[in-house]
């Protein structure tokens, strides 16, 4: 019965380790903006994701999103704090490594009465639109996805804890299949 319950106690850990979400950074890098009419090779949208392929079809979807960084912004952070006069979230998300990135976000607002606020809305393959407004003047941006645009994805390493619990889990199964 001891045997049954450390040998238990160890395939947990080894499962406890491979259970870490999926981790990715990823920077798309050109875009054609329409104001100047020319593309823009230095041009950079990055970011990073984290989730867990609850259903394991090997696509992350956005309700298995733990975080979605775009810039600054964790789009799936944010999302419990809009209200009547800002919004923030992504409205859709997936990936995979045989289908790639693709999510739409988005987070603006503005004071009460209207007068002074602004955004940026995401949407990839699409756009990026952002603009800011106050009596004062309107600005906008549109970059605009084209072919010349590339996708660079980086995954990311597992955190120390995960490597430890899977060596410990695998070598003290090693240990016990020695004694036995």
């Amino acid at each position: 019965m001891n045997k049954f319950l450390s040998t238990g106690a160890l395939l947990l850990c080894c499962t406890a380790a491979h259970a870490d979400p999926i981790s990715w950074g990823f920077s798309f890098n050109g875009f054609y903006d329409s104001v100047s009419n020319s593309f823009l090779p230095d041009e950079v949208i990055s970011g990073s994701f984290k989730g867990n392929d609850l259903d394991g079809d090997g696509l992350l979807e956005k309700e298995e999103l733990l975080s979605l960084v775009v810039g600054e912004l964790d789009y799936v952070a944010c999302a419990p704090t809009s209200n009547a006069y800002y919004f923030c979230g992504a409205t859709g998300f997936s990936f995979s490594p045989d289908s790639g990135l693709h999510f739409s976000v988005g987070s603006y607002g503005s004071d009460p009465e209207g007068w002074v606020g602004g955004g940026r809305l995401i949407t990839t393959g699409d756009q990026h639109y952002a603009y800011e407004f106050n009596p004062g003047m309107t600005t906008e941006r549109h970059l605009y996805w084209t072919s010349d645009t590339t996708l660079t994805m980086m995954s990311q390493a597992p955190e120390p804890h995960t490597w430890l619990m899977l060596a410990a889990g695998l070598l003290g199964l090693g240990w016990r299949a020695r004694r036995s």
